[in-house]
């Protein structure tokens, strides 16, 4: 008979890009338990779990009480959020757990919630959006009035991959995104019944970057930074395209620096942490940081351009704090690469006819790897958003130059491969081409 492990790994929902955690930790000779919280009980969430990596799992819709008692049965080495919708409830099952690693439960209410996040760093004096948190559109208005911004940003509270997210220039524009938002409930499960309206910033030179980060007990590192493309579709700033930025450039050097202040204030002391600034002409300012790992991204490609990544640092990171020092002092890889990390983009929808064909774009010399849904889906979604993205992919090069001629080429097969999938074109707009 086999001896049931008494110390395992708890992963609270593995899933979309979380279910590489549990194979992580496996590979190391660990056991993990998955918890699936009530905000992932959905087909976009739990489409992707895979019980097969998990010793069993529990569910957070039998009881929160019952949830606590069956993990107690074992030692819990750590407290694993797999994903943004696990990140509420593992700081929950936290003070259940004493001495665990973990999140700072101190901090749990500004990790999900916008609002409080830029909270807790104004309360430490770092530089934070200039918000208003409402459910009333005329509070809204009078605080868009009272500050004379031209544009604002309302979007939800607790949102994931831009959903419900508008950039409006008029009080008209406000009042729609509110009319269109309120009531609403999110991917999350979560009624949207408050909104949050904040400074648009990504004007006046300032630019966009996503800054990937895993800590242990307060010790933050860095793994890998990129400077993001947008173009807005509708009200939405949809993801295009972002480039690698090196660690001997002066940006990577700032935003380091700003994001672990971030990371203290908001008690993420041991993890994964997925953050996007803005950089300004005054210096770096935050506009959301999810305590997981980052969804659209192949960690593999990571590793290979940083010589780490989020996935190869996130178990020691909780359970062997030598190692990890060890690991983030590694040098990196040298020469330099450069990378450029491509969200595919829809601009029709319709229903699928044909199977896609990726071949061509396998094929181009710069190539590193794809994700993609477009060979499971039965309908092809417009774009809207990342949650409506078809897929996203790598190319890298020792030459800009190189990686600039297959973006072209890239979109150029893109414009046709969506054609030649769908049966009846609803389109919405030309190809992309930028």
């Amino acid at each position: 008979m086999t001896a049931v492990p008494r110390s395992v790994v708890v992963i609270v929902d593995p899933v979309r890009a979380g279910i590489k955690l549990a194979q992580l930790f496996n590979g190391l000779g660990h056991r993990c338990v998955a918890v699936l919280s009530e905000e992932s009980d959905s087909e976009f969430w739990r489409a992707s779990f895979r019980p097969q990596d998990f010793l069993f799992t529990l569910h957070e819709a039998d009881g929160f009480t019952a949830l606590v008692d069956a993990l107690r049965g074992y030692e819990v080495s750590c407290l694993v959020p797999g994903g943004e919708s696990g990140v509420d409830l593992a700081d929950r099952l936290t003070p259940y757990f004493p001495g665990v690693p973990a999140l700072d439960p101190a901090m749990a209410h500004g990790r999900r919630d916008k609002y409080h996040m830029a909270e807790l760093l104004t309360a430490r004096g770092i530089p934070a959006i200039p918000h208003c948190r409402t459910g009333d559109v005329e509070t809204a208005l009078e605080w868009y009035r009272g500050r004379g911004e031209d544009r604002v940003v309302v979007k939800p509270l607790a949102g994931t991959s831009a959903e419900g997210v508008h950039f409006c220039a008029s009080e008209d524009e406000v009042r729609a995104a509110f009319a269109e938002l309120t009531g609403t409930v999110s991917l999350f499960g979560r009624t949207n019944d408050e909104l949050l309206v904040q400074r648009d910033i990504s004007r006046d030179g300032a630019v966009e970057f996503t800054v990937n980060s895993v800590s242990s007990r307060g010790r933050h590192h860095v793994t890998d930074v990129w400077r993001m493309r947008r173009r807005m579709v509708d009200s939405t700033a949809v993801c295009v395209y972002s480039e690698l930025v090196h660690p001997d450039e002066t940006d990577y050097g700032l935003l380091a620096g700003y994001l672990q202040d971030v990371l203290s204030a908001l008690g993420i002391d041991n993890g994964t942490a997925h953050s996007e600034i803005m950089l300004t002409p005054d210096g770096p300012v935050l506009i959301e940081t999810g305590a997981r790992i980052e969804g659209a991204c192949d960690p593999g490609a990571a590793l290979t351009l940083c010589g780490r990544s989020q996935n190869s640092l996130l178990p020691a990171s909780y359970l062997d704090p030598q190692a990890f020092e060890h690991a983030i002092t590694a040098p990196r890889p040298s020469p330099a690469l450069y990378a450029r990390h491509v969200y595919l983009l829809s601009p029709v929808e319709g229903k699928v006819v044909h199977p896609p064909a990726l071949d061509r774009i396998r094929a181009l010399p710069t190539f590193h790897g794809m994700d993609t849904t477009l060979d499971s889906v039965a309908v092809l979604e417009r774009t809207v958003n990342l949650a409506t993205c078809p897929g996203n992919l790598y190319l890298v090069s020792a030459s800009p130059e190189r990686i600039e001629e297959d973006y072209a080429a890239l979109r150029a097969i893109e414009g046709e491969l969506y054609a030649d999938m769908l049966a009846d074109r609803e389109g919405h707009g030309a190809p992309w081409t930028s």
